[in-house]
């Protein structure tokens, strides 16, 4: 495999709006699209100001992420952590976690081992996505 460049305003945004899932916005930029990698999901992700990703864990993947920009707040199992921009978080595989964004917004960087973004298991705590 060689090095590439992927630019995250060349990446489509996917976007999240339901009662279980949340609304979020993302652009998944390595492990997906043009952003063929083996090993590593990387991605952008946008909470508009009061928005939440519902509470989810992955059962087989940990995941990072870095907050670029804006505040918030991470839930991991049954604490509640304030964010703000240059924040970084590890959940640990299995462990609920929700992100919420602040009045500001929040806009952050997200990593998983994985192969690609289809890779990672979402188990929501509310139940399935509606279809």
């Amino acid at each position: 495999m060689r090095g590439f460049v992927v630019r995250e305003a060349d990446m489509p945004i996917e976007t999240w709006n339901d009662p279980v899932r949340g609304e979020v916005r993302f652009r998944t930029l390595l492990g997906g699209g043009a952003g063929r990698s083996r090993g590593l999901v990387h991605g952008i992700a946008y909470l508009a100001p009061g928005k939440i990703e519902g509470a989810h864990h992955h059962p087989a993947t940990g995941e990072t992420i870095h907050v670029l920009a804006g505040s918030g707040a991470a839930r991991l199992d049954e604490a509640t952590y304030p964010l703000a921009a240059g924040d970084t978080v590890f959940v640990p595989a299995g462990t609920i976690h929700e992100w919420s964004a602040g009045a500001e917004g929040m806009k952050f960087l997200y990593s998983f081992a994985a192969d690609s973004f289809d890779a990672v298991d979402y188990v929501f705590e509310a139940g399935d996505p509606p279809a």
